[in-house]
């Protein structure tokens, strides 16, 4: 029996070795080897702590963390159920090399001990490593556009005024202003956004890089917008200037008319500015007056100048001494006006031309000739002036009235007997 079975055992052996290759050979041409491609096959990185944790950061250069084409040799019915999605691609940072790169390891979620062989495109993923950098930055606010006519910009106001930027060293010493832009044209009355927050260089050049974080993105601004509107300023004075001294014509302002602002209902009944008197006093002056206000001072509450070139206003005043002059009036031309029904006024005839002395600005002295004038004596006036309701008969000293100008005055009054009587029936 036993050399039945151990007979011819070379050609038994060789038998069964060629049966196996026929079946290999059969189940090849029923199920072969093929090979398939699949795109941008992206690479997760294990271990990313190693780096963080030490205070650095990482940057993937020359997008190598994406796997242009993975090739995967399988049999027909293994590759036929493959997809992208299946395709696993790992780099662990804790076999970072000394060139900062990681070997990459591909392999599959499904039927991955029949998988015969898998290459991808590169094999390394490459970083840059570099410190971590924060830094705070003030924020700014800005404006573009600009407000319809007649309305001007107040404060811009932020609800914070700090901005932490974090990221690589090289990126965050880039960026050295922090700012907000809010738009304000056509609008005339108050803003209130939210605007993006933006990091700029040393040149005004816009920072974007996704590796740089922040505390907040966006902030809440809030844009005042004022109404303006241009009006006069008027002037006056106090006190009077020294005995033979006289203001020549009206105080005059650097600035005539000012524009200010405000909220609506604060400026719109303002037509004018008027200085006080108190702050031009012109007492015991006997040469031109000068002195600086600021205008601020006066302004109503809640309005402002909406141009603080104009805060400062300089006052002049303008002081002459005063001179003399004689005017001879003849006494024909002097006469008793406005006498009550009832009653008759005369006073004695001046036989001789009256003489008065007259004081005033040259200016207005010197046009005044005696020739022209006349003089009065108002009977109501008088009574008037003496509080006088009705006239009894007698002699009253009364003063005669030349008609000078307002600016000019008599020197030494010229009085006269008046005699009042009532007509008779």
């Amino acid at each position: 029996m036993k050399n039945k079975i151990t007979a011819n055992m070379g050609l038994k052996v060789a038998s069964l070795f060629f049966s196996f290759l026929l079946w290999m050979a059969v189940n090849n041409m029923n199920d072969p080897t093929i090979d398939r491609s699949f795109s941008n096959i992206p690479v997760k990185l294990l271990n990313t702590e190693l780096i963080t944790d030490t205070g650095q950061v990482y940057e993937v250069l020359d997008n190598t963390a994406v796997i242009d084409k993975v090739t995967v040799w399988a049999p027909r019915s293994v590759i036929s159920s493959l997809s992208a999605s299946n395709i696993i691609a790992t780099a662990d940072v804790s076999e970072l090399s000394s060139l900062d790169t990681i070997s990459i390891k591909l392999s599959t979620n499904l039927y991955n001990s029949d998988i015969e062989r898998i290459k991808g495109s590169n094999d390394t993923v490459k970083l840059n490593i570099e410190n971590k950098k924060t830094k705070t930055l003030a924020l700014k606010s800005t404006v573009s556009g600009s407000v319809e006519d007649g309305y001007l910009l107040g404060d811009i106001v932020p609800n914070q005024n700090l901005v932490r930027i974090s990221g690589p060293e090289s990126v965050i010493d880039q960026v050295v202003k922090a700012s907000v832009d809010v738009p304000v044209t056509g609008f005339t009355s108050d803003i209130a956004d939210n605007a993006e927050i933006k990091l700029y260089d040393s040149e005004d050049n816009l920072v974007q890089d996704s590796r740089i974080t922040q505390n907040i993105k966006t902030v809440g601004v809030k844009v005042s917008i004022y109404r303006t509107s241009e009006v006069p300023v008027y002037f006056s004075t106090t006190g009077t200037p020294a005995y033979g001294y006289r203001m020549a014509g009206e105080p005059e302002g650097s600035i005539t008319s000012i524009v200010i602002a405000g909220k609506e209902n604060a400026i719109k009944n303002i037509n004018a500015i008027e200085i006080p008197a108190e702050a031009v006093d012109i007492s015991d002056c006997t040469e031109d007056y000068t002195t600086e206000i600021d205008i601020r001072n006066y302004l109503p509450d809640n309005v402002f100048l909406a141009d603080a070139s104009q805060s400062r206003i300089t006052v002049t005043v303008d002081i002459e001494s005063e001179v003399t002059k004689e005017l001879e009036i003849q006494g024909s031309r002097i006469e008793v006006i406005n006498v009550p029904d009832g009653y008759r006024a005369t006073i004695p005839e001046f036989e001789d031309n009256v003489l008065i002395e007259v004081r005033g600005l040259s200016t207005d002295v010197s046009g005044l000739r005696g020739a022209d004038m006349r003089g009065y004596v108002d009977v109501s006036e008088w009574m008037k002036d003496e509080n006088m309701t009705e006239l009894l008969e007698g002699y009253y000293q009364v003063e005669i009235d030349f008609g000078l100008p307002d600016d000019v005055t008599i020197t030494e009054p010229v009085k006269v007997t008046m005699h009042l009587s009532k007509l008779e029936d």
